[in-house]
């Protein structure tokens, strides 16, 4: 082992690549879960952040905003050289192009504990479709 490591995860899914003692670089590739169609709930890093930025392909990330008190979803397309911070305590989810690749922070036990997920309501998972299936065409 030289001074450098290398690190690489191909496989489809998310992976946690380097875990040090309060955060760790995730690497997540296109698996079907991401796919606009299997998308029916949100993620919560409870107490946590997250940043995550687009390695290849095309990716839309889901979040939860308040509209005057009222939550409402926001469809951010994701650019290559961009990094995304989500709070702690905010809803998201991703969507993926097959072939698409991204990689994160997040603290280190981001997954072994038990996130919280907010279910989408059937209306919440019709418009998602509707306008992310519209990012993919073009």
């Amino acid at each position: 082992m030289g001074l450098i490591e290398k690190i690489s995860n191909e496989n489809a899914g998310l992976h946690p690549v380097l875990v040090k003692d309060s955060w760790q670089v995730t690497k997540v590739n296109y698996s079907q879960e991401y796919m606009v169609d299997k998308v029916d709930s949100l993620i919560i890093n409870v107490n946590q952040g997250l940043a995550i930025s687009l390695l290849s392909g095309k990716a839309v990330l889901i979040i939860r905003k308040l509209d005057e008190n009222e939550p409402t979803l926001e469809a951010i397309t994701m650019v290559r050289g961009t990094s995304y911070l989500i709070p702690e305590n905010v809803g998201y989810n991703l969507i993926m192009e097959k072939g698409s690749q991204l990689i994160g922070v997040e603290g280190s036990n981001a997954h072994s504990e038990v996130g919280r997920r907010i279910p989408l309501t059937n209306r919440e998972v019709e418009i998602l479709k509707k306008n992310v299936n519209k990012e993919f065409i073009s």
